[in-house]
């Protein structure tokens, strides 16, 4: 199916935008996590190699089930997710260590040697950018998304009653 991704029901109904024609049909819906409450455990997934990619994992899924977003088909591309921010955040530490000098063949300094981390860094930044604006963790990307507010009215009720 050619296009671009369709945006889940619960994403339209918190923008205002549930119309009838744009919400998709229940058989071609996917079944939300809704039985899930919070994820505790990451044993069985053997996409997150350490600790820390686990605890993203754990954090960025209970956020998703919170706002009904995650499905099933998520759960890989969630922990690509949580592996490259573990990976940027492993070469933020790298980055920290002093950059390597350089000498000519007289010894004398001529520039330094970048650390790899850093190009490393700039790949999973891009790649971090990418995914997490899909599951709206980017502010521009949270932007799109209408935020009822606290006294319960969105602004596309407030729209409705002045229409």
């Amino acid at each position: 199916m050619k296009g671009r991704k369709g945006i889940p029901n619960e994403v339209k109904k918190m923008r205002g935008t549930d119309q009838p024609c744009r919400m998709k049909q229940s058989a071609f819906n996917v079944d939300r996590i809704s039985d899930i409450k919070k994820i505790t455990s990451t044993k069985n997934l053997k996409l997150l190699p350490t600790k820390r990619a686990k605890d993203i994992f754990k954090q960025k899924a209970n956020q998703l089930i919170a706002l009904r977003v995650l499905t099933e088909l998520d759960i890989e591309h969630l922990a690509v997710y949580a592996n490259s921010l573990d990976i940027a955040f492993s070469c933020m530490e790298g980055m920290r260590e002093p950059a390597v000098e350089k000498y000519n063949k007289e010894g004398f300094l001529i520039g330094y040697v970048p650390r790899p981390e850093i190009a490393m860094y700039k790949q999973m930044v891009e790649q971090i950018n990418r995914i997490g604006a899909e599951f709206g963790f980017t502010p521009i990307s949270r932007q799109r998304i209408n935020q009822v507010p606290e006294d319960g009215k969105s602004f596309s009720d407030e729209l409705k009653a002045l229409l």
